[in-house]
């Protein structure tokens, strides 16, 4: 028998390593060129671990309540869980912007 927790357990250490990694490099970025982009990018990667353990703990809670309360709750995470990526996109579409109009353009 397969043991699935060990799985679930890697690939949301695995999850964590990448969006922490993504913190610390947009936090690089917004130390170096403080702007919008940079801004954003930074405060959506943040959100998104604060959103993960939001919806990890909303979840745990809303267990007590029954199964209809963990629906209610997942597809209100469903919702909300994207809105830090779309801040970090928007974020990253704009310094990409900003970095493309900065460089020189052959003659």
């Amino acid at each position: 028998m397969e043991n699935y927790e060990a799985y679930f357990m890697i690939g949301g250490g695995l999850t964590s390593l990448g969006k922490l990694i993504v913190v610390l490099a947009s936090g690089i970025l917004l130390a170096k060129q403080r702007n919008a982009g940079t801004i954003l990018m930074f405060l959506g990667s943040v959100l998104s671990i604060v959103f993960s353990i939001g919806a990890l703990l909303t979840t745990t809670f809303s267990a007590q309540a029954g199964p209809e309360s963990i629906v209610k709750v997942n597809a209100l995470s469903s919702i909300l869980s994207p809105l830090p990526y779309i801040l970090f996109a928007i974020g990253l579409l704009l310094f990409a912007a900003k970095q493309v109009k900065k460089q020189p353009r052959d003659a």
